[in-house]
């Protein structure tokens, strides 16, 4: 008896369901979902949106496939030397807001720049704009800075760094005991950054005095945090003193770029460690 006949005849009764369920069976070139939908005859009920209630079975053992897998994942990922040597590789020494000034890299004479009147001190005309955002972000978020001191010339410089050898001659201290203090406070001119123009002095409304206490105020901890957000770095950090040879100074604030402030605040370095490091990746020695 053909199968036609046997679906058909009289003596045997299929159910609808019993019927597809066969034509699943005899033609397996029918598409997957198609065969869902024949399951699904046999379920009854709908959810509140009029959909199967099989649909949510198959909802629950679907894949999640949204993340993107197009990048090819056999790259091994670079290891820690060779992402550093990657951003170190964009800083230039020659560049201006990177010039290091201390007592063993001392400058030969004033340098020329471009000054600008900031609340009452001259900085760099360049770093002008940042400094304003940095003092204007601070506010935001309730902290009142105030300028404490900018730029400074040559004899502005020595006059401050001899006055500060006096005091600690008149406390008793010799001649070159006094100098060695001094110089832990006060650079000797043309060795200190306020020469550049690029470094300032920074206290706040509610703590007006250059002292240690500065860095536990509020004004101090927000500086040391966001500093770096507009270019500039805690110059001469807590604990580096054998490196900067400049007592701990949380007043003071250099500006190197956004870039490099970055990087020296994410890797806690000095100003020294920095081009250091920037020097070795380039093969010049430290003699040099």
């Amino acid at each position: 008896m053909s199968f036609k006949k046997i679906l058909f005849s009289k003596k045997i009764k299929f159910s609808v369901a019993t019927v597809l369920v066969l034509f699943v069976l005899l033609f397996t070139d029918i598409p997957v979902g198609f065969s869902n939908l024949i399951f699904a005859s046999q379920m009854s009920g709908v959810d509140e949106e009029g959909r199967p209630l099989y649909m949510h079975e198959l909802e629950e053992e679907s894949v999640d496939v949204s993340e993107d897998y197009s990048i090819n994942t056999n790259d091994e990922p670079e290891d820690f030397e060779t992402v550093i040597s990657k951003r170190i590789s964009i800083f230039n020494l020659e560049d201006w807001n990177l010039i290091l000034v201390n007592k063993d890299n001392p400058l030969e004479a004033d340098i020329e720049c471009k000054l600008r009147n900031y609340n009452g001190f001259d900085v760099d005309d360049r770093i002008y704009e940042e400094l304003d955002a940095m003092f204007k972000a601070a506010k935001e978020d309730g902290i009142n800075l105030l300028m404490a001191s900018g730029y400074r010339n040559f004899n502005t410089q020595t006059y401050l760094y001899e006055k500060k050898i006096s005091y600690f001659k008149r406390l008793g201290y010799s001649q070159a005991e006094a100098t060695e203090i001094a110089s832990m406070k006060v650079t000797p001119p043309l060795t200190s950054e306020h020469e550049t123009g690029l470094a300032v002095d920074i206290v706040s409304y509610n703590h007006n005095c250059t002292d240690s206490d500065f860095g536990n105020c509020d004004a101090g901890i927000w500086l040391k945090e966001h500093s770096f957000e507009y270019g500039f770095i805690l110059r001469y950090p807590e604990g580096k003193e054998d490196i900067t040879k400049i007592q701990y100074e949380p007043w003071h604030f250099r500006y190197v770029g956004k870039e490099a402030a970055e990087f020296i605040y994410i890797n806690d370095l000095t100003f020294e460690e920095f081009v250091n490091m920037v020097n070795e990746y380039n093969g010049v020695s430290a003699e040099e």
